[in-house]
C-alpha cells in the first residue's frame, strides 16, 4: 500500500476520510505533544496536554477550509503556536512576563543531573520566541522558512530567535558542563 502525504490525507478527512485523521494523528501525535511540552515547561503536563488536544479540535473543525497550498505539518504547528501564544498570553501581562524572565535567569539550576537535565536547565533559560524557534528547527525538523509561517514571523527575525538560541544554549553548556569537570 502507498504511503499517502499528510497533505492528501488531510483533503481526503476534509472528504469524511476518519481513517486519513487516525493516520494523521498517529503521524503527528508524539512530536506535537512534546511541543508543547517544551514550550510550556515540564510542571505543565496537563496544559500542555489540554493544548494538544485543542490542535486536534482545531483541525477537525477547519476541516473543511484546509488547502493544501502548504504543507500539512506547517499549517498544524501553526495552529499549537497560536494556542501557545494564547496561553501565554493568559498565564501573565507582559510586565510580569518581563519578571518572570528576570526571576528564571537570576536563579542557578540544579546541575547534578547528567547532560540531558543540563540541557533542559539551558533550554529553560532561552527566552520564550528563541526557545521556540529552536524546537521547531532543532526537534520538529522545520526549515527556517516553515518556522517563518508557523510563528508569522519575518526571515531575519527567525534566523536572529535561531542564531541567539545557539549562542546562549553554547555559553550555558559550555559553562554549567565545564564547571562539573
Amino acid at each position: 500500500m502507498d504511503t499517502q502525504t499528510d497533505e492528501t490525507l488531510m483533503v481526503n478527512f476534509s472528504k469524511g476520510d476518519q481513517h486519513a485523521f487516525a493516520e494523521l494523528y498517529q503521524r503527528h501525535k508524539n512530536p506535537l505533544y512534546r511541543y508543547f511540552v517544551r514550550q510550556l515547561g515540564t510542571a505543565q503536563h496537563a496544559r500542555a496536554e489540554e493544548l494538544y488536544q485543542d490542535v486536534w479540535y482545531r483541525v477537525i473543525d477547519k476541516r473543511e477550509s484546509y488547502a493544501p497550498s502548504a504543507k500539512f505539518t506547517t499549517w498544524l504547528y501553526h495552529i499549537a503556536h497560536n494556542l501557545v501564544i494564547d496561553e501565554h498570553r493568559k498565564m501573565m501581562s507582559s510586565s510580569a512576563y518581563a519578571q518572570s524572565l528576570k526571576d528564571e535567569q537570576g536563579e542557578t539550576p540544579d546541575w547534578d543531573g547528567d547532560k540531558q537535565t543540563a540541557i533542559k536547565a539551558c533550554m529553560a533559560l532561552l527566552a520564550p520566541l528563541q526557545r521556540e524557534a529552536f524546537l521547531l528547527r532543532h526537534e520538529a525538523g522545520f526549515e527556517p522558512a516553515q518556522i517563518c509561517e508557523i510563528v508569522g514571523a519575518k526571515a531575519e527575525a527567525v534566523k536572529t530567535r535561531l542564531r541567539y538560541a545557539m549562542d546562549q544554549l553554547r555559553q550555558c553548556l559550555t559553562k554549567k558542563l565545564g564547571d562539573r569537570q
